[in-house]
C-alpha cells in the first residue's frame, strides 16, 4: 500500500519535471520562399522613391511616377531585412489599392519590391522602372 502511495505521488513529479526542460532552439537553415528579395532587377525601387518617403510616418500619402501610395507599418521579415507595407494605386485608376511589401536587401543595401506571395495577375503597378 506505501509503495503505490509513493509510486502514485512520483509520477506527477516527473511529469512536472518534463514540463520544467525548455524546448531546443531551431535556426532556419532554408528559406521559406525562394528568393524572396532579388538584386538589381526591374523590382528594385528607384533612389528618389526612397529619398521621397524617408522619415515619413505611417499614413503617409503622395505621388510618385503617377503611382499614388500610402505607407503602412514597417517591420523586419523572417529574414532579418528592413521592410516597410506599401498600399499603390496607378493614378487615374476606381481600382482598389495593391498592398505591396519593399524590403531592403541585406547584402546590397538596395530596397526591393518584394515578390507576392499570392500573385495578383491583374497588378501592372510599377514604380516606371
Amino acid at each position: 500500500m506505501k509503495v503505490n502511495l509513493a509510486i502514485s505521488s512520483l509520477i506527477p513529479a516527473l511529469f512536472m519535471l518534463g514540463c520544467t526542460s525548455s524546448p531546443p532552439v531551431l535556426h532556419a537553415t532554408r528559406t521559406l520562399i525562394n528568393k524572396p528579395v532579388e538584386p538589381i532587377n526591374q523590382n528594385s525601387v528607384p533612389l528618389e522613391f526612397i529619398q521621397l518617403i524617408q522619415n515619413k510616418p505611417v499614413g503617409y500619402q503622395g505621388v510618385s511616377n503617377g503611382v499614388a501610395f500610402t505607407l503602412g507599418k514597417q517591420y523586419t521579415s523572417a529574414l532579418g531585412e528592413q521592410c516597410q507595407e506599401l498600399f499603390l494605386k496607378q493614378q487615374g485608376q476606381n481600382i482598389a489599392k495593391t498592398r505591396q511589401a519593399m524590403c531592403k536587401n541585406s547584402q546590397t543595401n538596395q530596397w526591393v519590391l518584394a515578390p507576392q506571395i499570392i500573385d495578383n495577375k491583374n497588378n501592372s503597378i510599377s514604380f516606371g522602372v
